[in-house]
């Protein structure tokens, strides 16, 4: 019984050590699509001050969302419940378009991390993404705009109309880094190659 153990364990020893030695991958399933690397420094360098603005401007929108909320609930007992309605649907588009450009940065400012021979890819994605987020955003600032025109209060559509700027610039940011990506875009992804 001992000794089959050991012969058992023997075998499976030197199973392991033929595996170990000859590799273990039985195909490459990336056969026929290699990744071009790309020189990181330049792109890097140009996106910079666009992703550092992104930060700042929606830094600028999220505060203005922050005021908007403190002002909501002053209309909690206000007898009228439908200002304060329209108020929190404005508020919650605002809040929506700071997610999405809040994303899109974080997307963006790693690029620093992102292995050059892997940078296409990754910048491929964000054009995909910042087109996506680029369209949503338009969407939030029409239903603001439809949703604020019925709104009373003097200060909170001040402050609907700071974020309406503001979701203004940020999408002019984007649509400036969207345009830098474009010519580095890779046309042959991994999910076009079968």
């Amino acid at each position: 019984m001992k000794s089959r153990r050991l012969n058992a364990i023997g075998w499976m020893g030197k199973i392991l050590l033929i595996a170990t030695v000859t590799g273990c991958t039985l195909f490459n399933h990336t056969k026929g699509y290699e990744t071009q690397a790309v020189d990181t420094h330049p792109i890097i360098a140009n996106l910079a001050p666009d992703i550092e603005r992104l930060y700042l401007s929606w830094h600028e929108l999220d505060q203005t969302y922050k005021d908007i909320k403190f002002l909501e609930r002053g209309f909690l007992f206000d007898p009228d419940d439908r200002q304060l309605g329209y108020v929190q649907k404005a508020s919650l588009y605002v809040q929506d378009a700071a997610v999405r450009i809040r994303h899109r940065w974080e997307q963006l400012s790693v690029l620093h991390y992102i292995r050059p021979e892997m940078m296409r890819d990754y910048l491929t994605l964000n054009v995909k993404e910042l087109t996506s987020a680029i369209r949503e955003i338009g969407y939030d600032e029409k239903f603001l705009t439809i949703y604020g025109s019925f709104i009373t209060h003097e200060a909170v559509t001040d402050d609907l109309n700071r974020a309406r700027d503001s979701i203004k610039i940020n999408m002019g940011v984007l649509n400036q880094i969207l345009e830098r990506l474009l010519p580095i875009e890779n046309t042959t992804t991994p999910s076009t190659v079968l």
